[in-house]
């Protein structure tokens, strides 16, 4: 029987790496409903443990990223297999209260923030570079797969067998992660392809961090509340669950997509991505306006396809920028994706409860105009950064220094 490519083996451990980071949450919220009548949480109960969860995530990402580095991303995902392996039995066998259910999303944050600078690495390292922005959005696809994935759990385990049979069935992921990930993955590169100095520009990172962490709040609200605003405006809720399945297809699209044209486009894909965030805005400026019901579909639909698009396209830009710290750099503007999905939710549900739906989305949608503003700010620096290292080796050269 044919053995499967390195590049096959390399996306596929990626990609269940990603999800298995997430998965201990995304099954959290998929079966809030079952989990807080068993363990009598109410809304706030549940809003702070998933907080906790991308808080431990958010704290652990940019150390996570300079260890691996160095070491590789194999122990990484071994880690990640591990700790979420740990989080999903401990949930699904020993949750009886908050605290405890909290202590276990510890665990799980704490695989989460190895997952994304392992699974970058890795397609940094792993895959050939002319293919590296298709690969890079199938990985972030793992996001919105794991939403429909905890979705799907519901009516076939949820309501069946029971929510903890769900957690421990979640588990096969773990196992099957470190038989997945190649332990030494290289791809030969071309003779004249210039390789970047494994270095980062900080605080140009800094900046596009923020970006990520402005647009990160408001698609995270976004998943959370779409199917009680679409609710509130007259949606039957069984129709605005498919809602939000059919956004979440549209999100997993939408970053395969975006993946496939940057490997056909020379450069500028922040630029593409501060694009996608101004019309992510303009989805939620008609979720805001709410009726009628064909307006908030159609508002779903530009919301989830461009406003949940962007993360392949985000994390691919900043690996082309830093290629050989990719781990490194990711890791950085990884803490600011996860400080929004952090706060984001929290915010919005703040607004939602003290003024209105329409004002949280429209909050949202000013949100997604100044992360626009941001990445550009950032791809600004990134560029200026990059002309400045560049310019002491063409000084050199003009001496007759160095081997060009």
């Amino acid at each position: 029987m044919r053995r499967p490519s390195a590049t096959f083996r390399a996306v596929a451990a990626a990609l269940v790496c990603t999800a298995q980071g997430l998965l201990p949450v995304s099954m959290l919220g998929g079966l809030a409903v079952q989990i807080q009548r068993e363990l009598a949480l109410d809304e706030q109960g549940l809003g702070a443990a998933v907080t906790v969860f991308f808080a431990v995530s958010a704290v652990g990402s940019a150390p996570a990223g300079r260890l691996l580095q160095r070491i590789g991303p194999y122990p990484g995902m071994a880690a990640t297999a591990a700790l979420s392996a740990v989080a999903l039995v401990g949930i699904a066998t020993a949750a009886t209260s908050w605290t405890v259910l909290v202590g276990f999303l510890i665990v799980a944050g704490m695989g989460n923030a190895i997952a994304q600078p392992a699974a970058n690495l890795l397609l940094a390292s792993g895959v050939p570079h002319a293919r590296q922005g298709l690969l890079f959005g199938i990985k972030q696809a793992a996001v919105p797969v794991t939403t429909l994935l905890a979705g799907l759990s519901v009516p076939a385990l949820g309501l069946t067998v029971g929510w903890r049979w769900a957690f421990v069935l979640a588990v096969a992921g773990s196992a099957a992660l470190p038989l997945l990930a190649p332990r030494r993955a290289k791809v030969p590169r071309a003779r004249d392809e210039v390789v970047a100095p494994p270095t980062v520009d900080r605080w140009p990172l800094v900046v596009v961090a923020g970006a990520g962490f402005l647009g990160a709040a408001a698609v995270n609200a976004m998943a959370v509340f779409l199917v009680a605003s679409a609710v509130a405006t007259g949606i039957a809720p069984s129709a605005a669950g498919l809602l939000l399945a059919f956004g979440s297809v549209l999100g997993i699209t939408t970053r395969v997509a975006m993946g496939w044209a940057a490997d056909r486009r020379d450069g500028r894909h922040l630029r593409v991505v501060s694009q996608l965030l101004v019309a992510g805005a303009v989805g939620f400026t008609l979720l805001a306006l709410g009726t009628p019901a064909a307006l908030y579909v159609v508002g779903t639909v530009v919301a989830f396809g461009a406003g949940w698009g962007w993360n392949g396209l985000f994390t691919f830009a900043v690996v082309r920028s830093y290629p050989a710290a990719a781990a490194t750099a990711t890791g950085i503007t990884q803490t600011g994706l996860w400080l929004g999905g952090m706060v984001g939710p929290l915010a919005f549900g703040v607004i939602a409860s003290r003024a209105s739906f329409a004002a949280a989305w429209l909050a949202g949608a000013v949100v997604m105009v100044l992360a626009a503003g941001t990445c550009l700010v950032g791809r600004h620096l990134i560029m200026r950064a990059r002309t400045r290292r560049a310019e002491p080796a063409e000084r050199a050269l003009e001496g007759g220094i160095g081997d060009g």
